[in-house]
């Protein structure tokens, strides 16, 4: 080829792809709607230079951000450029102020996904036009309906189900892209009034940090990335920041830069793992024996903070040898009567007791405050209480703490864990002598079965050392915080009884309503989780989703076969669970005995994302006389919708989102063009609630009887979802507004100046369910550190104890060994196969939304991958970009081999969000998980094991399934 006729190619290729890019094929340039005859005239361009300067030209600037979930560096304010009704480009805003001197400021903020989400939204994935499925289910074959089709048969369908099969028939999966602003608005009306069940999802998708919820009774604890400068030594334990936290990581660097020791503690060399001060390469599954060898070091030598652990901690109560459970003041009461102190301990009125160093007695422990006044609570000894069944000897828990950490000495544990007992003995020393040290959260662990106890050793050791609550310093686990007005706009009569109570939980001190109902000593954390367990999970609104697939999704044949891998059980999962549900410490919606009928998803990907999905196909299925998928794109699981509603993109509605204290501001996006007949997800709610209200004035259908038994009204369902109409079509503007308004978490920023700012710095936690349980004031000159309300306020923790609990006297934790935390080994889920499979999070997407970018899979292989390390390849006769058959007991699917030498021998990652459709034959890789449920899990009854919003109901596994591989 002639170079003239190479650059005249290249330069036509260029040109053609710029003007796709300025008009794409999809949408007309006015309006983005159809093209009427397809043959609108185009710019005409005289060279290069003129297609370049209109890059430069736009009709307006709207600052926006994307709703999607990155979740740790969520989210990002961007400029974005609009011209002709289309969107050209977006780039970051860069206006973030410093939070104090001593500090970086939080610019610039973005990753590579952002800044080509103007490519994304135009891509053929997107869903123009209603669907309506006319072949088999998963046929792929669809015919476009009208809205008015669409939502008639949506109508019907859920006034035929609620009147023959009951409202609890009809579900809601609500998925991680859940907002927290007008959407969640919109559906949590609909559902709460006509009585339906919506999904928890987050314990499912193993986010609930099961060993932070039983330990604080909360899962909410997460500092402000600046508050990394203020450590001493910070963990990056079982996490990859460099790929979730592409925004913040540049805290960590800076921190490192001025002397922070930055330690990385997982199997593989990571990406975060090269930028760190020290690498341990652990064995997968055995963090909880290097953190137990680390205490063990800590106590052996003397370095704990024992002022911290007497008042902080549950370490000083006392444990009766004959029970294994805590000393109670019902065991003082002669003929207790069981029932009534079964209740005392579901609602947390038990009091407990330690030994007084100072009068050599038994004292109570202060349950209002954490101060013990001139109670000096002993941390060992056995002792002798009577009461009226006769004398009991007691020991306190600390005292058991190191009986139980007898078999961590740091050559055990490096026979467990593959690092070197010099290492670990360091490193222990090192922890207790700094002033702060801290992880990065990660939601790795909870996908662990065993992860619960490597959270509680986790915890275990930085409260040890008086690192809780400490500037720089202490454990997070779940970031969220939001704004705490849509708690205010979702109060109906059918809501949680006494629900307006929230409102008054603004004060400083509780009113006098609430007290009548609870026990003088509960703070205003635990009342607020008092109500939402009361609103939703006792009332059957929330329940489990792991609970709900494994039982109504058949996942039940791959999960309910935990004992046969887990060596610890004695009994079949089927009796755990039957136990749960007759103590009632569980549930499930609908009941066992009815099946659901109508199942909505909305900002979820269940067939990508569900371990064991494919048990759906053949028991879940079958049941439905509907489903309906809201989104935005076609993806695994809307193939298998009875009828797709297609959802607004992001720069396509208006719209605030949750983030995390990690960056401590709430970010808005407004309305700035339209996309063929999207609409948005407030809207959708909205038609819902019409049609509804609608087919029933057609059909002569006035009421309902719910679950209850009691009488509610189809016709007031758009009444009570619109606010009396006061938020109609196209009030998704004025409904944001509102919910900034009645939040009182933003210091009263009007919503016309937030709009154009595009984001707005949090004031305070506020008193949302998913953020009160950070327990601090957030100042704004000061970097955000949790838990400072138990610390320098003293006051107690949502636990039993009212302190950081590590003992857990339930009895399936006394059954299983549990009772304080322990290293127990993997199960081999799957079969008794020599490599275990793990994943995480990529850089490349974090969850599915990008997964099928053209954009960023060119960064990448561009097809689903697997890790490998060498030695395994080799031994396989497998190389680099062979395609190979990953298998167990289960299942089976192919993926290619990436052999990497960062890699230990026995572990393969397959970093999650692959769509089904991208593997052969459609089978994605979590066909073959069989997530047994973990027993303790179960467990409920005491304060801080029931069930709540977002966590204490069981999770599903995937780190710990066993597989072998072949080259194919």
């Amino acid at each position: 080829m002639e170079r003239r006729e190479f650059l005249e190619l290249t330069g036509t290729g260029a040109l053609s792809l710029t003007l796709l890019h300025l008009t794409p094929s999809c949408v007309s340039p006015d309006s983005g709607k159809p093209r009427a005859t397809g043959h609108e005239p185009r710019a005409t361009y005289h060279s290069f230079q003129d297609l370049y300067r209109s890059k430069w030209t736009w009709d307006k600037t709207v600052r926006s951000t994307h709703f999607v979930n990155c979740w740790y560096q969520a989210h990002c304010a961007y400029d974005v450029y609009v011209k002709d009704g289309i969107v050209l480009r977006e780039e970051q805003a860069g206006e973030y102020p410093q939070t104090h001197a001593g500090v970086p400021d939080f610019n610039p903020r973005g990753c590579q996904k952002g800044v080509c989400y103007s490519q994304r939204m135009y891509e053929p994935t997107r869903v123009k036009y209603p669907l309506k499925r006319i072949g088999e289910r998963g046929s792929g074959r669809w015919k476009r309906i009208s809205w008015d089709e669409a939502l008639t048969e949506i109508a019907d369908a859920v006034i035929d189900t609620t009147l023959q099969d009951g409202s609890d028939t009809i579900v809601w999966e609500i998925g991680p892209l859940i907002t927290m602003g007008t959407f969640t608005a919109g559906q949590m009306k609909l559902a709460v009034h006509l009585d339906q069940v919506t999904l928890d999802m987050n314990p499912e998708i193993g986010d609930a940090h099961h060993g932070a919820a039983v330990t604080f009774g909360n899962v909410i604890c997460e500092r402000s990335a600046d508050d990394w400068f203020n450590s001493d030594i910070i963990l990056i334990w079982g996490c990859n920041p460099v790929y979730t936290q592409i925004p913040n990581v540049h805290f960590l660097n800076e921190a490192r830069y001025k002397g922070t020791r930055i330690v990385s503690i997982a199997p593989d060399l990571n990406a975060s793992s090269i930028h760190t001060d020290q690498w341990l390469s652990i064995r997968p599954g055995t963090d909880a024996a290097l953190a137990l060898g680390l205490c063990k070091t800590i106590i052996d030598e003397n370095l704990q903070n024992a002022d911290f652990i007497r008042e902080q901690t549950d370490l000083p109560l006392l444990v009766r040898e004959d029970t294994r459970r805590f000393l109670r003041d019902s065991d003082f009461k002669p003929e207790t009567d069981r029932s009534a102190a079964s209740e005392k301990e579901r609602v947390g009125a038990e009091k407990f007791y330690v030994w007084d160093e100072t009068s050599q007695s038994l004292r109570k422990a202060p349950r209002r405050r954490l101060k013990w006044g001139k109670v000096v609570p002993s941390l060992s000894g056995s002792h002798v209480v009577q009461t009226p069944a006769g004398a009991v000897r007691v020991r306190p828990v600390f005292d058991l703490l190191k009986e139980t950490l007898r078999g961590y000495g740091a050559e055990s544990v490096e026979k467990t864990t593959g690092i070197p007992a010099t290492r670990i003995t360091a490193l222990a020393r090192d922890i207790a002598r700094a002033e702060a040290v801290c992880n990065v959260t990660s939601s790795n662990f909870g996908k662990y079965y065993h992860g619960n106890l490597v959270e509680r050793s986790i915890i275990l050791l930085l409260s040890l050392c008086g690192h809780i609550g400490r500037k720089g310093g202490g454990y997070s686990a779940f970031p969220f915080i939001y704004q705490d007005g849509i708690e205010k706009f979702l109060m109906t009569p059918y809501s949680l009884e006494g629900a307006k109570q929230i409102l008054a939980l603004n004060g400083a001190i509780l009113p006098s309503a609430i007290k009548k109902r609870f026990t003088e000593d509960y703070t205003k954390e635990m009342v607020v989780y008092e109500l939402a367990r009361e609103g939703l999970h006792e009332k059957g609104l929330l329940t489990s989703g792991t609970l709900f697939w494994a039982i109504h999704g058949g996942v039940i044949e791959a999960s309910g076969r935990s004992r046969e891998w887990d060596p610890a059980m004695k009994r079949d999962l089927g009796d755990f669970l039957h136990e749960s549900f007759k103590e009632k410490w569980q549930s499930i919606w609908p009941p066992v005995n009815k099946k659901p009928r109508v199942l909505f998803t909305y900002g979820g990907n269940i067939w990508r994302r569900l371990r064991a999905y494919t048990f759906l196909n053949k028991t879940l299925l079958p049941k439905l006389h509907k489903f309906v998928a809201i989104d935005w794109r076609m993806t695994s699981t809307t193939q298998w919708a009875d009828i797709v509603l297609p959802a607004a993109g992001w720069y396509e509605k208006t719209e605030h989102k949750w983030v995390t204290p990690l960056t401590p501001f709430i970010h808005v996006g407004s309305k700035m063009t339209q996309f063929f007949e999207a609409r948005s997800d407030w809207e959708i709610c909205l038609l819902i609630a019409k049609k509804i209200r609608d087919r029933a004035r057609e059909r002569g259908l006035e009421t309902f009887k719910d679950r209850w038994g009691k009488t509610r009204h189809f016709e007031t369902a758009y009444d009570e979802v619109s606010a009396g109409g006061r938020f109609d079509e196209g009030g998704d503007d004025a409904l944001a507004g509102l919910l900034i308004k009645k939040s009182t978490n933003l210091g009263g920023i009007e919503w016309e100046e937030l709009k154009k700012k595009g984001f707005a710095r949090f004031t305070s936690p506020g008193n949302g369910i998913l953020s009160n349980g950070n327990a601090c004031d957030i100042k704004p000159n000061e970097t955000i550190t949790p838990f400072t309300h138990h610390t320098e306020k003293k006051i107690p923790y949502s636990t039993a104890t009212r302190r950081i609990q590590f003992y857990q006297d339930h009895p399936l934790y006394l059954e299983l060994g549990e009772e304080l935390p322990v290293q127990k080994d993997p199960p081999t889920a799957g079969g008794t196969y020599p490599l275990m499979l793990g994943g995480g999070h990529t850089r490349w997407s974090i969850h599915a939304a990008w997964r099928d970018n053209a954009y960023m899979l060119r960064l990448q292989r561009g097809v689903p991958v697997a890790y490998l390390s060498s030695t395994d390849a080799h031994h396989r006769g497998i190389r680099d970009g062979d395609e190979i058959e990953v298998r167990n007991d289960l299942n089976r699917f192919r993926i290619h081999a990436k052999v990497s030498p960062s890699l230990r021998p026995g572990q393969i990652i397959i970093y999650h969000a692959w769509e089904n459709f991208q593997f052969k034959n459609g089978d994605g890789f979590q066909n073959l998980i069989p997530s047994p449920i973990n027993p303790v899990e179960l467990a409920g009854g005491q304060l801080q094991l029931r069930p709540m919003s977002a966590m204490l109901s069981p999770g599903q596994f995937d780190r710990d399934t066993r597989v072998e591989i072949r080259k194919v």
